[in-house]
């Protein structure tokens, strides 16, 4: 991982969850092994975009999936694991006391690995708006998820990881006295969830998607679907 230019210790959370278990919405177009390739793709893609950031201290992996963790060793990263599935807010809140009581984080930031359009550059860009008492926070397409969420400290809010999260983490965000930084950029906003997003991202040129792992396991999916 590239050696931290910032004094802020600032700790990456990738929640993962048992592979079998993810992405179900694109069942429709992915059978079940498809699925877990596609979700260690992911996070192959994820943690070697977080590997080139400038501003992360550590990257730590949550999951319940040892495979999860062979990924996350081969890149670096630390592997916290779970006993089993029981959700992001549990994910991060394991996470959260890591960073806080063994590395004295800063801050932590949390990055979904279903982002395929997220670069380095923008990892580092949200830690660096980051100051005391704060939540940066990036929506989700629609508005009602949460695709990035920075807070320092760690424990400003709790997560709020269900229905409509962007608004709840804001809401609890004001409650706390916390500053609120919203990021509003279209390509942080867009994730791999459904079908359709599924056919959105593999119509894009290539070079503009960093999960390029990603891109062209479901271009080949695809199309062989419509074959």
């Amino acid at each position: 991982m590239t050696t931290p230019t910032t004094t802020k210790t600032i700790i990456a959370i990738i929640p993962v969850k048992r592979f079998e278990n993810s992405k179900s919405r694109l069942s429709t177009v992915l059978g079940l092994q498809d699925r877990v390739r596609l979700s260690g793709l992911m996070l192959e893609d994820t943690l070697a975009t977080l590997g080139k950031c400038r501003s992360l201290a550590e990257i730590a992996v949550v999951s319940a999936d040892e495979r999860a963790g062979e990924i996350a060793l081969r890149h670096g990263a630390t592997i916290l694991s779970q006993a089993q599935d029981a959700g992001v807010n549990s994910a991060v809140a394991v996470a959260d006391r890591y960073a806080v009581q063994e590395k004295h984080a800063d801050a932590t930031i949390v990055i979904p690995q279903d982002l395929p359009l997220l670069g380095a550059g923008d990892v580092d860009g949200i830690c660096s708006a980051a100051s005391d008492r704060c939540i940066v926070i990036c929506p989700s397409l629609r508005y009602d998820g949460t695709n990035l969420l920075l807070r320092m400290p760690p424990g400003v809010i709790p997560t709020s990881y269900d229905n409509n999260s962007y608004d709840s983490h804001i809401l609890s965000a004001s409650a706390q006295g916390a500053a609120v930084r919203v990021i509003e950029q279209e390509h942080l906003m867009f994730d791999i969830d459904t079908q359709e997003d599924a056919r959105q991202l593999v119509q894009m040129d290539l070079r503009e998607v960093v999960a390029k792992n990603v891109a062209l396991f479901l271009k080949e999916k695809l199309l062989s679907l419509s074959l």
